[in-house]
């Protein structure tokens, strides 16, 4: 890691600012609001001063780099002269993947860079792309028209965004529903529990009891769609307080047993830039699964465009007895389409290395 980052000043921002500006930039502009805000707390806004360092190439491989504002030159390792840009000609991509080949980059005047850990926003990419490709497929089918409510607020709850992207159809599949009765306390506090629930008809209120009240306080009301409980399943805490049905209705209860079990992430072969070339010209079709802005911006000539979150509907366009090399920025995109698509019978395996399209 660059010892300037390290050591730089960071401005003082709050998350709602720092969300606002990650929209400015590729791909964070398909990030759901959740996940928006949860990298936003995470990314660093950093001012460093003309001369300085910014970053070398093991850091740009890590880490996504955006030119707020200023001017850099860049060493290439294929030229002796260094180059100069300003922030206007990155354009809404970072520095590591609008130019190739970077030994190091230099702040020629003071500039101003936004910083995001790569794996951890291309794991948030992964979940809210194949969450939104699910989204999609259960649109078309006329028979989860009432479970869309409870299904769309566990592909936004930041609980379950710890399942892996593959696992998304199978925590549907635990999910099973309870008939309640209005009056029946579902959740009450101080006990031990291990269910989740997501309301999927009816109504109830959240209170809590305190030995210098008469009677319990009413925190809150839940309604159709709403999750409760759900901190029983990451972690082994008492219950913080009750929820009590004000009506009759259904919830949507998922064990903690079945919640673990879907946290494990199955293992995937995939191979080097290096393999996946030489299978490409055996005949194999590379599988670009980035965003559109980072496909238009360069791709493998002849690649198949499949956005992981278009994987529902264009997947039908993919050749059945074809073999197909998924890649993306850092191999987590392409490792969820390899897995989802092998689900479906096809032929695709993922690169895990690092691979630069041209």
């Amino acid at each position: 890691m660059i010892k300037k980052i390290t050591n730089a000043q960071y401005m003082l921002s709050g998350v709602e600012p720092l969300a606002d500006l990650l929209t400015d930039f590729v791909p964070m502009q398909d990030l759901s609001s959740a996940h928006l805000h949860s990298i936003a707390r995470s990314s660093k806004l950093i001012n460093i001063p003309v001369g300085e360092l910014i970053a070398d190439r093991n850091f740009l491989d890590n880490f996504y780099c955006y030119l707020i504002s200023g001017e850099v030159t860049v060493m290439h390792d294929s030229s002796m002269k260094p180059i100069t840009y300003n922030a206007a000609d990155f354009g809404r991509l970072s520095l590591g993947d609008f130019l190739k080949n970077i030994r190091h980059l230099r702040a020629m005047s003071d500039v101003q860079v936004l910083v995001v850990a790569r794996n951890e926003l291309d794991s948030m990419l992964c979940w809210d792309q194949v969450a939104k490709s699910l989204s999609l497929e259960l649109t078309a089918e006329r028979t989860r028209d009432e479970d869309r409510d409870w299904i769309n607020t566990l592909l936004t709850s930041n609980l379950f965004h710890k399942i892996p992207p593959y696992n998304i159809r199978r925590v549907l599949d635990k999910f099973t529903p309870r008939l309640v009765q209005a009056g029946e306390v579902v959740v009450r506090q101080g006990e031990r529990g291990d269910e989740c629930y997501i309301i999927k008809e009816g109504q109830a209120i959240v209170s809590v009891e305190d030995n210098t009240l008469s009677a319990p306080q009413v925190l809150a009301e839940l309604l159709s769609g709403q999750c409760f409980g759900e901190e029983a399943l990451a972690n082994m805490t008492l219950r913080n307080a009750s929820v009590t049905m004000e009506s009759n209705g259904v919830l949507m209860v998922l064990k903690k047993r079945d919640f673990l079990a879907l946290m494990s992430e199955p293992e995937i072969e995939g191979v080097s830039s290096q393999q996946a070339e030489a299978m490409v010209a055996a005949g194999a079709t590379w599988l670009d699964v980035r965003s559109q802005q980072e496909f238009d911006h360069e791709h493998y000539q002849a690649a198949f465009h499949l956005p992981l979150h278009l994987l529902a509907i264009k997947a039908r366009l993919m050749s059945d007895d074809g073999k197909y090399m998924a890649y993306c920025s850092t191999g987590r995109r392409a490792c969820a389409a390899a897995m989802l698509l092998r689900q479906q019978g096809f032929d695709v395996t993922p690169v895990v290395r690092h691979l630069a399209p041209h």
